[in-house]
């Protein structure tokens, strides 16, 4: 049987009809399926293999999302895990965004206004600090794991932090850091999971999202991005330069404390929503 043909009639076993497919990873696909239970409704299901089940995945999601009135509505909001034995696979259903990805606008390369740059920023960092205050690395922080959602007459969009396929639990007991493996996409990875120093801690998330905003600001990176040499060399030397394309200082500055290459001097999530690009906009 054709696995599309497959995926089909499991969802359908379950209650669902396939509305559309709308992504696909390493291992399995994304789509976006209707249940008539009005707590259901429209949804997205991720479906996999059951051995390429991520547990660590679906236990930290599940975990973030357990307590709906508490949960941030700047994460995609997990809902449930059907594992079926007759087709081998599992489905994971999750909250559907329906504006695509923020790598949709990014591509266009189009200028994104400042006020708008504004927005997105603080959304993200809310997204993480919540993210962060339960003690997880995210790890995979990039454009196309950045979910956009507008409620039908709402004319408001909504940022989403999507795909925990990297993230990374820290213990208690280990002081807010620990040993963590260079996991990600190089583009965007912390120096001290790039480089493999191996310590580290949720700051790796905010350099992932201060190289997210490099990039919708000047439509580049800071480095060639398809030579891991160029890379490595960058986060090596440890100098950031400002393009001309960067004009307002107060963000400058912002970028500057979010791509610091120390760990340990970078700002975080929560002390970069307090910085003057958010709380003095209305003097730029």
């Amino acid at each position: 049987m054709e696995e599309q043909q497959q995926i089909e009639q499991l969802l359908k076993k379950h209650g669902f009809q396939t509305i559309k497919k709308i992504g696909r990873g390493a291992f399995g696909q994304a789509l976006l399926v209707y249940n008539p239970y009005p707590e259901v409704g429209f949804v997205a299901a991720k479906v996999m293999k059951n051995e390429d089940l991520d547990i660590n995945e679906w236990n930290v999601a599940a975990n973030l999302s357990k307590d709906p009135a508490l949960i941030s509505p700047f994460i995609i909001r997990f809902i449930a895990a059907k594992q079926d034995q007759e087709y081998q696979m599992t489905i994971l259903l999750m909250e559907f965004a329906n504006l695509g990805t923020l790598f949709d606008v990014i591509k266009t390369q189009k200028d994104i206004p400042i006020p708008m740059i504004r927005v997105i920023m603080r959304q993200i960092l809310e997204g993480l600090c919540f993210i962060h205050s339960k003690n997880i690395i995210h790890r995979d922080i990039k454009g196309g794991n950045i979910m956009m959602h507008s409620v039908p007459g709402s004319g408001k969009v909504i940022l989403k932090i999507a795909d925990f396929g990297e993230v990374k639990q820290i213990s208690q007991s280990s002081q807010n850091q620990m040993k963590v493996s260079g996991r990600g996409t190089p583009q965007y990875m912390a120096p001290e999971l790039y480089l493999g120093i191996g310590i580290a801690n949720v700051k790796a998330d905010v350099w992932s999202l201060g190289m997210l905003l490099y990039q919708m600001l000047t439509h580049t990176f800071p480095f060639y991005p398809l030579s891991d040499k160029e890379i490595r060399q960058f986060l090596r030397k440890g100098v950031l330069n400002r393009p001309s394309s960067i004009r307002d200082n107060t963000l400058w500055d912002l970028i500057v404390k979010m791509l610091n290459f120390d760990p340990k001097t970078r700002i975080s999530a929560a002390k970069a929503l307090e910085h003057l690009f958010f709380t003095n906009y209305w003097s730029n």
